[in-house]
């Protein structure tokens, strides 16, 4: 039975690199034409580069660059006539040298045992092999960090690897291997400069890549679900929640590993419902369980009823409609509940008071409307990491007792 959501689900995976790189396309252009230029030249392959992050920053996109300059000089390669192979190693994976070169050996198809021998005996095999085939090799070693913090990677051991041309020159003295370090802690400059500072000099080429921008989100959101989903099964305007939220000028934490998460999540919650599509309020829930957050049960207790009266009718107009709700609406639906809960309804100057206080404190959302409305006119809904049911739920819970307490 074919899914109503998904047309393909790989494009969610973790794993998934996308043919086209619509956001860090410029950084990856860049360091391919730098290692281009050498395999043009035929002189020798001799380069270091380095791409890394901030610390505790995951999916802003470090590794997808590297694999997108590995097949980018690939296809330039092919296109001149070069034999050219990039090497990929996690460095979590392989936190010894040894391990390391046993990466380097499988990937190029060596038939040489690394258990047994010696780091320049392998690294002699492999040069010869390189010199052999004629071809031209590029190692990403993603997380490269931790081989600088790894207490099994002596200083001798990184320069080795690294500075491999000097340790075991070709017999044709052309170097046809070249680095590409991937780092997820902006502190491995540092890390090198104290470990190995004769490599740390001669780093040709430095990227630093900094968190998603809620716009560079969105494209990539958008990319995703027109590969991934099918059409009609989604909307543009529940991608800006997503992207909105994990956004770094928003307040995120600039992760697309999170978004398309999120956007996965989303779309798995409609599929288990049977819908055709994907809805706020799934959403909603993804956010909610992608951040871990929880119902703030602590603020909610410490509002005023007709506040809390008021997060009810945000979160039912919410559940009703989706989106964003204006103040006129707010105000019917807050009036509707009042009479529910047996209360008054206040007035303008108070309700608009109210509304202004669960602002600040951050349980509900509020912007001027902008086109396709008349007019001005203030709208409201929840954060997007608040499910809507949920506090609903809470709410009706806080209020009950309170009508319970007041009888007794």
């Amino acid at each position: 039975m074919s899914s109503r959501i998904f047309r393909d689900r790989m494009v969610f995976d973790e794993s998934y690199k996308p043919r086209k790189l619509l956001v860090r396309g410029e950084e990856a252009s860049m360091i391919i034409s730098r290692y281009a230029t050498r395999l043009q030249e035929y002189s020798g392959f001799t380069d270091v580069s380095l791409i890394y992050g901030s610390i505790g920053r995951v999916g802003i996109g470090k590794t997808t660059v590297a694999w997108h300059v590995g097949r980018g000089l690939s296809e330039f390669a092919k296109s001149r006539g070069v034999n050219f192979k990039p090497v990929y190693v996690n460095a979590f994976g392989a936190p010894t040298l040894h391990q390391v070169l046993s990466v380097i050996v499988d990937q190029l198809g060596l038939n040489v045992s690394v258990r047994g021998s010696s780091p320049i005996e392998v690294l002699k095999a492999i040069v010869d092999y390189l010199y052999i085939k004629d071809t031209f090799s590029l190692v990403v070693i993603d997380e490269f960090q931790s081989l600088l913090l790894s207490p099994k990677m002596s200083d001798d051991d990184l320069y080795t690897l690294l500075r491999v041309y000097e340790e075991v020159p070709s017999k044709d003295e052309l170097n046809r291997m070249s680095f590409l370090l991937v780092a997820s802690d902006f502190r491995v400059m540092p890390y090198m400069r104290e470990r190995i500072p004769q490599i740390e000099s001669q780093i040709g080429f430095r990227v630093h890549l900094k968190p998603y921008t809620s716009e560079e989100l969105k494209t990539i959101l958008v990319q995703r679900a027109e590969e991934g989903l099918t059409p009609g099964s989604w909307d543009e305007y529940l991608l800006d929640m997503i992207s909105e939220y994990f956004g770094d000028d928003k307040g995120g934490d600039g992760s697309a590993r999170k978004a398309i998460l999120t956007l996965r999540t989303a779309a798995e919650l409609a599929e288990a419902e049977e819908q055709n599509t994907i809805r706020e309020e799934h959403v909603r829930r993804a956010i909610s369980e992608s951040a871990l957050a929880y119902i703030p049960l602590g603020d909610l207790r410490n509002l005023s009823t007709h506040e809390l009266i008021i997060v009810a009718a945000v979160a039912a107009e919410t559940m009703e409609k989706g989106g964003w709700t204006t103040t006129g609406d707010l105000r019917k639906k807050y009036e509707e509940l009042s009479i529910f809960y047996g209360e008054e309804p206040r007035g303008h100057t108070q309700f608009h008071a109210y509304l202004k206080n669960l602002t600040t404190i951050g349980l509900i959302e509020a912007r001027l409307s902008g086109k396709g409305m008349r007019g001005k006119t203030t709208l409201i809904r929840l954060p997007p990491e608040i499910p809507a049911e949920r506090i609903r739920e809470a709410v009706d819970s806080i209020l009950l007792d309170r009508v319970n307490q007041q009888r007794r």
